[in-house]
């Protein structure tokens, strides 16, 4: 999936954007609060609803494109229940009866309109359905129709990471037989396309493909080279619960000592999630990075942003950030410059302001530009 544009508005909370053109690597820039999280949820919030979730008050208009050259064009609105109590991202709760009701809604295939929902009446194909939900999205009714499906599929492959928590690689499968997975999943290309997460993915890849998982290891050595080897295994020592011991867990080797993934540092564990994921995302795939710089030590930035400009041809990037190096890193034709008027959230091609020559004399200009300085009015 590559999304090309959004326009999203929240009527309920009082927010949103007008129509934000993405490119294959898109870094959201601009003072803290100015917005730029708030895109990445209007992105997860349309992930959302073609899952079949029901959002109060939403209005959007995205067009994306999969890798199967089918253009698709998906607009609709929710409506806006005014119960103060109401809770905003219903998320399917049977027993809740407030559940909002799409009002309008429009699927377009290759500029052809395939499914559409109006006056109380859903159009597969220009042929009146029988009555169907009006909470759900088209996409998620018909998401087996081979006309929709890939729109569908293209939704799941949106993946949302947040720089500012501690993100776990490796947690205990207590409920998992890890052993049939590694039997089911063997090569790349399995691995990649599958739902797993990555932590199974990880175990799956030390097993079946060393060589893959050599060339992870080498990439997290070469940033942090007091770091000898890693390994996915489980830790030997005796003193730890039974169901423990056949956990594969990361650990990684310094001075000759092995140390397990809960003494690692949050940067180290992020670094290596990041390099496991550059191979371990299927083509496709749409990564939403929020506070890329978080945690991240200033030689981590250097190597993970040459990732993120050089993988950026098959995997979708939109980031957030305010990092002086980040920004510098990433070349100007990315950046999309973010300001906000209340609650409406404005964006610009930072390529079409004069910036400068260097990269150096394009950041200055930017923090020195208006509508970069101008952050947020509040009307």
């Amino acid at each position: 999936m590559k999304i090309n544009s959004l326009r999203f508005q929240d009527t309920f909370q009082s927010w949103g954007f007008e129509k934000i053109n993405f490119f294959n690597l898109t870094l959201l820039v601009g003072i803290s609060g100015v917005g730029k999280t708030q895109i990445l949820k209007g992105i997860l919030g349309v992930k959302d609803i073609a899952s079949g979730k029901s959002l109060n008050g939403i209005k959007w208009h995205i067009e994306f494109e999969t890798f199967n050259q089918s253009n698709y064009k998906w607009e609709g609105e929710f409506e806006k229940l005014e119960n103060k109590s109401f809770v905003h991202y219903l998320r399917n709760e049977e027993d809740n009866k407030l559940k909002p009701k799409i009002l309008i809604e429009k699927l377009f295939l290759n500029n052809d309109l395939i499914v559409e929902k109006k006056d109380g009446t859903i159009y597969f194909e220009s042929k009146k359905m029988p009555k169907l939900s009006f909470e759900k999205s088209l996409i998620s009714i018909f998401k087996e129709e081979e006309k929709i499906k890939p729109a569908y599929n293209a939704f799941k492959k949106i993946v949302f990471r947040d720089h500012t928590n501690k993100e776990e690689i490796l947690e205990l499968y207590s409920l998992i037989d890890i052993n049939l997975l590694k039997q089911k999943y063997k090569t790349l290309k399995e691995i990649q396309e599958s739902d797993l997460d990555t932590n199974i993915k990880l175990a799956c890849v030390y097993d079946n493909l060393p060589d893959i998982f050599a060339k992870i290891k080498d990439s997290f050595i070469s940033i942090f080279e007091q770091v000898e080897d890693v390994k996915i295994a489980p830790i030997e020592d005796n003193n730890l619960p039974s169901f423990y011991l056949d956990e594969p867990i990361l650990q990684i080797k310094e001075k000759g000592i092995w140390i397990s993934q809960n003494r690692i540092s949050s940067g180290m564990l992020r670094t290596f999630l990041h390099i496991s994921e550059m191979l371990l995302w299927s083509k496709g795939t749409v990564i939403l990075i929020d506070e890329f710089e978080n945690s991240l030590g200033v030689n981590c930035i250097d190597i993970l942003t040459e990732d993120l400009i050089f993988e950026n041809d098959q995997i979708q990037f939109i980031a957030t950030s305010h990092h002086p190096y980040i920004i510098n890193k990433i070349p100007y034709e990315y950046w999309k410059i973010i300001n906000r008027k209340g609650g409406q959230i404005s964006t610009y091609d930072a390529k079409d302001f004069k910036l400068g020559d260097s990269r150096h004399e394009r950041f200055m200009n930017l923090i020195n530009l208006p509508k970069y300085q101008e952050g947020i009015a509040t009307n």
